[in-house]
């Protein structure tokens, strides 16, 4: 059975929001601080991973579900997730963290509200 790119977009972007999920919880099992985030290279790692697993969904996306739905960064996203992927010794944490911890719950929200009128 063949699915439709409706179909298909939804799928990813469940997925997407599985992964700012994980992030949450990941953030609250570590400890909800910057301090924490700073010193746990696990902490990092998990964190950035989830990153790479976001922005890779991206691409699975149709285009025209990402124009229908431009008020989403999709070309950041996956800037971002190459920079986890490709050179991660560039990250910057603090910046990491604001992230984490601003941008994922609003992208979480933004993605929430999506899914729910498909």
């Amino acid at each position: 059975m063949t699915r439709r790119p409706r179909d298909t977009d939804k799928i990813v972007i469940q997925k997407m929001i599985n992964y700012c999920d994980s992030i949450e919880n990941v953030i609250i099992r570590f400890g909800n601080t910057f301090e924490a985030f700073n010193s746990d290279f696990s902490f990092q790692m998990t964190c950035s991973a989830c990153i790479i697993q976001i922005g890779e969904l991206t691409t699975q996306l149709t285009e025209d579900f990402k124009n229908q739905h431009s008020e989403i960064a999709w070309r950041q996203i996956k800037a971002l997730r190459n920079i986890h992927a490709h050179d991660y010794e560039s990250v910057r944490f603090d910046v990491m963290w604001q992230i984490l911890t601003e941008d994922i719950p609003e992208l979480k929200k933004s993605l929430k509200a999506i899914i729910e009128v498909m």
